[in-house]
């Protein structure tokens, strides 16, 4: 494009003890029944207690049998979560609640979450509690409303209150998941970036370390040829202000995740591992404006789809000054499901992305000749 440029824990692995092995298996036999019985029991893969055995008699370098507790690729397995919004429906539904979803992700051998926004009726010092109960840390949350009518950001009294938040979860850094109803003007985005860097700013003074932002699609509109998105980059303060690159997003809208992380890959330190299809019945569609305007896709699995990841984290210089968050809009959802859809059709669909997601990343090999 031209013009405007400008301390982690260990995951949960099979080894764990006996007893914690028994519950976990039966917590995920519990979501199994739910779903519909053993159907989708090899897709969730081996129980703990049957992985553990296994893993000894599996050869060496067999990456995808070992669901990501073998040798590992070359991503931090500390740096590799899951954004909760994929996961939602075993909370809302019941079919493991908020502690059995834990349970399931620590299982899978996560290390780390970020929280959609919705603490699932619970407080933050619960959720943490929780999270703290099955090893799991908390990379972050996107703080403010998802109707995307008023963005609370605005309000001084609301960011005292995120704050306080955010400190009580154990996080870094604050930030939030959308544009809202920023114009997609020049001076709309001009307007933005000068709000981020007042956040930033004042988170900083908070006793965080930055403030953060969250691209979709629609912040790569079009305007004289150039991704608005650009304005944000430009016109914000690296010291106050990173974002958080949905890789997905940013590839529906018809701009590339590794030329924007190549520039300056320290701006982006969080990144959503989505992964698209792209399909002329897909069930999703790219936003008008973008470069993409009106191409559709489905959402998909991590490496089930049409992005080329490797070549993506070439553009990385130090993979372990990231951190890696599978999300998948639709998870357990067939093909033919409505995107509005509150839930997965299939109960056990989101389970299965998280574990064979996490299991793509922890083996995933960025080709060392390439890396900046």
């Amino acid at each position: 494009m031209n013009g405007r440029r400008t301390t982690s824990q260990t995951p949960q692995t099979p080894q764990a003890s006996q007893g914690s092995q028994a519950s976990r298996t039966t917590t995920r036999r519990r979501l199994l029944g739910a779903a519909g019985g053993a159907a989708v029991a090899g897709a969730l893969g081996p129980f703990p207690g049957v992985a553990a055995a296994e893993a000894p008699h599996r050869p060496v370098g067999d990456r995808n049998a070992d669901y990501g507790f073998g040798r590992g690729g070359d991503l931090p397995l500390s740096h590799i979560g899951i954004q909760l919004f994929t996961v939602r429906d075993l909370f809302a539904d019941n079919e493991l609640d908020m502690s059995g979803t834990f349970e399931m992700l620590a299982d899978a051998g996560y290390a780390e979450f970020e929280i959609g926004g919705d603490y699932d009726g619970r407080t933050p010092a619960q959720v943490r509690k929780l999270a703290d109960a099955h090893g799991l840390k908390i990379a972050g949350n996107h703080f403010g409303p998802r109707d995307m009518v008023q963005n609370i950001w605005y309000d001084p009294e609301e960011r005292a209150r995120i704050y306080e938040e955010a400190h009580t979860l154990g996080l870094k850094a604050v930030g939030t998941g959308h544009s809202y109803t920023a114009p997609r003007t020049v001076d709309g985005y001009k307007r933005m970036a000068a709000a981020f860097n007042e956040w930033g700013g004042e988170a900083v003074r908070n006793g965080f370390d930055y403030f953060y932002f969250h691209n979709h699609d629609v912040e790569f509109t079009l305007v004289d040829g150039e991704p608005l998105y650009d304005i944000l980059l430009e016109e914000t303060d690296p010291r106050y202000v990173k974002f958080e690159l949905d890789l997905g997003w940013i590839e529906i809208s018809g701009q590339s995740a590794y030329d924007y992380i190549s520039r300056d890959p320290e701006r982006f330190p969080l990144f959503h591992v989505k992964d698209i299809r792209w399909d002329p019945n897909g069930n999703r569609v790219a936003q008008p404006g973008t470069a993409n305007a009106g191409k559709r896709f489905f959402f998909t699995d991590p490496g089930k789809g049409d992005l080329d990841w490797p070549k993506i984290f070439t553009a990385l210089k130090n993979p372990a000054h990231h951190h890696f968050l599978v999300e998948h809009d639709d998870a357990g959802n067939d093909e033919t499901a409505d995107a509005t859809s509150p839930r997965p059709l299939n109960p056990a669909g989101s389970a299965n992305t998280a574990w064979t997601g996490r299991k793509y990343l922890a083996n995933l090999e960025i080709p060392r000749r390439k890396r900046n």
